[in-house]
């Protein structure tokens, strides 16, 4: 009976800890996506350039990829329960900040500065799942985790609408610090006292073997798909309202509405992703199968605008959404877990974590400057041209690890 009882706390705290995790990270979207998806709004407003606008987005990646790589090194000797609480705090402030800000230049370092102190949430989130969670729930953990990036993007993007189709593009900046600072609150109190990680994975960290070449090959191949995954993946969530509202004529708040769809598809793309694996055990072939999707779908986004059909374009808009989904779950959850066993899981998700923003931040400002120059269907001609390389990458990776068995 004791054992039984046992088995059922340690339940119970995995639940509560994968839910404070996954609260946490979704939760931060609504203080990270809130500029990209109010980006068609402040535009107007501020009378800025799309070049100049995406600069601001371009900050906040560059901040977060590089502090991705710093915190994947440094996670495994934080205080998970400190740190989470404080990078929530911090990017409450900056987001206030932000709600008073008239001057492109100076949102810049404000959003430069968001992306530091949010840099510290992912790779110390996947360290306290990897070192907290237990092997039996670890399986459902991966699933939760899968969905925070789509759901905080369906939070940000729903309330941005709300927001600036009531005319206070600001407000979403200060709704955003409000539910930053709550979200701190909440996993301060539901973390409870300190932990030591699980047996499970003391063991594993003392007896964690060599990479070996090919492995090591297979992650810095991943790291060149994850480059391509943000530069796609942010590059639509970044400019797909730019989109609808220059080339359809859809109005801002119309826009960012339609915009929801994405990451509403994107959530069952991300929770797939689980039962592919346990057909395809590869990542490798996974990331090859859905970077063939996304080229496809982007030459459907060309067919669009030259057909002028919007239902056209939000579903290829909306696959692709779901594609990158599942490519960024692949990369920055998955895989990382399923290494766990020879390297730091919180240092391998910011590792590839990091590469995956080396992407995003080329995509805001050198696809709002090259539409500002030559139109959309370059942009839209380029991301077909990345993923088709990015394929073909991960087919030489899959090629490499079947002859090494």
């Amino acid at each position: 009976m004791e054992q039984t009882l046992t088995r059922e706390a340690v339940l119970r705290r995995d639940k509560r800890i994968i839910f404070i995790c996954w609260l946490a990270y979704a939760m931060a979207y609504v203080g990270r996506l809130n500029f990209s998806a109010s980006i068609v709004a402040i535009i107007s407003d501020l009378g800025v350039t799309k070049a100049q606008a995406g600069l601001v987005s371009s900050c906040f990646f560059f901040a977060y990829g590089a502090g991705q790589l710093v915190n994947g090194v440094l996670s495994k000797h934080y205080n998970s329960k400190l740190m989470i609480a404080l990078s929530l705090g911090i990017s409450s402030m900056l987001n206030l900040a932000m709600a008073f800000c008239s001057d492109i230049a100076i949102m810049k370092y404000i959003w430069l500065a968001n992306g530091m102190v949010q840099s510290v949430l992912w790779s110390t989130l996947i360290k306290t799942i990897s070192e907290l969670v237990s092997e039996e729930m670890m399986p459902r953990a991966i699933l939760v985790m899968s969905t925070t990036s789509v759901a905080g993007t369906f939070f940000a993007y729903g309330f941005s609408a709300l927001f600036v189709k009531l005319g206070n593009w600001r407000g979403m900046f200060a709704f955003a610090t409000v539910v930053l600072l709550v979200t701190a609150g909440i996993w301060l109190a539901l973390f409870g006292p300190s932990h030591k990680p699980t047996q499970v994975e003391t063991a594993e960290s003392g007896r964690r073997g060599k990479l070996g070449a090919v492995m090591a090959m297979t992650i810095a191949i991943t790291c060149l798909c994850g480059i391509v995954n943000g530069f796609v993946k942010d590059g639509v969530n970044t400019w797909v309202t730019s989109v609808l509202y220059e080339e359809f004529g859809v109005s801002q708040s119309f826009s960012i509405m339609l915009t929801l769809l994405l990451p509403l598809v994107a959530t069952f793309g991300a929770m797939l992703v689980k039962k592919i694996h346990s057909v395809i055990i590869s990542h490798s072939m996974m990331n090859m199968l859905f970077f063939i999707a996304s080229a496809l779908l982007c030459g459907g986004i060309l067919l669009s605008l030259k057909l002028h059909s919007i239902v056209m374009i939000m579903v290829c808009f909306i696959g692709v959404s779901c594609t990158m989904a599942m490519i960024n779950n692949v990369i920055t959850s998955v895989f990382p877990l399923d290494i766990r066993r020879l390297m730091n899981a919180g240092f391998a998700a910011g590792l590839l974590n990091t590469f995956c923003y080396v992407g995003s931040t080329t995509a805001s400002y050198s696809l709002g400057a090259l539409s500002q120059s030559r139109g959309w269907s370059p942009v839209f001609l380029l991301m077909l041209g990345v993923c088709a390389v990015a394929a073909v990458i991960c087919a030489v990776s899959l090629a490499v690890n079947k002859k090494h068995g």
